[in-house]
């Protein structure tokens, strides 16, 4: 399928405006994204979603991508949405995970969603894990580690703080990881880890 952030196929583009539509009603009851963002919708939450895709590596059978702190699903609902089938998106909030089944049902998405926290999900069964505006990169990886079956990456889309995190990701992880800047904010980038091994302190 087409994975350019602003070449989306047509149904796939249809489910992504059914899916912005819904959040800008279920924002008037619960607070699923910032406010200022709401203006520029599309490009600060669904494109910058969406850029994920394409980093993904090729679905294995039994194997999760995990995304932990999904919130209004971003970027899980956005990535299965787009064709990814083992989305399992971790939310601990029952309401917003309300709002992601009435997404998915309004969406004919195939999606897992788990009103669960992070700590709890089935460990050595994922494939990546994503999280966007979550948790800092230290703490995505105390999380993410566990879920992790062998080879399994971390995909992190982070702010423009994100070279601080590294800094401070690497006193407590040895790190093999690339940074990729985002294609919807310059100031931001993707963070793709490949390994983490915990130092000996």
């Amino acid at each position: 399928m087409e994975t350019d952030i602003n070449n989306f196929s047509k149904p796939v583009l249809f489910s992504l405006k059914v899916y912005a539509d819904l959040l800008i009603k279920w924002q008037d009851k619960i607070n699923l994204v910032s406010k200022n963002s709401m203006k520029d919708l599309w490009t600060r939450h669904i494109q910058d979603s969406a850029q994920l895709y394409k980093l993904l590596p090729e679905p294995i059978e039994n194997r999760y991508i995990y995304d932990l702190g999904s919130g209004a699903g971003f970027p899980g609902m956005v990535l299965a949405i787009m064709g990814r089938k083992e989305m399992l998106l971790c939310e601990s909030n029952s309401k917003k995970c309300a709002f992601l089944k009435e997404v998915a049902v309004a969406t004919s998405t195939n999606v897992d969603i788990i009103n669960i926290k992070a700590q709890k999900l089935p460990k050595n069964k994922g494939l990546v894990v994503v999280s966007r505006a979550f948790a800092s990169l230290e703490k995505l990886l105390d999380l993410s580690i566990p879920l992790l079956k062998e080879n399994g990456i971390c995909v992190f889309p982070k702010g423009k703080t994100w070279k601080n995190e590294i800094i401070k990701a690497e006193k407590k992880y040895y790190l093999d990881f690339k940074s990729i800047i985002s294609q919807t904010a310059a100031e931001s980038a993707i963070i793709v880890i490949n390994k983490a091994e915990k130092r000996n302190v």
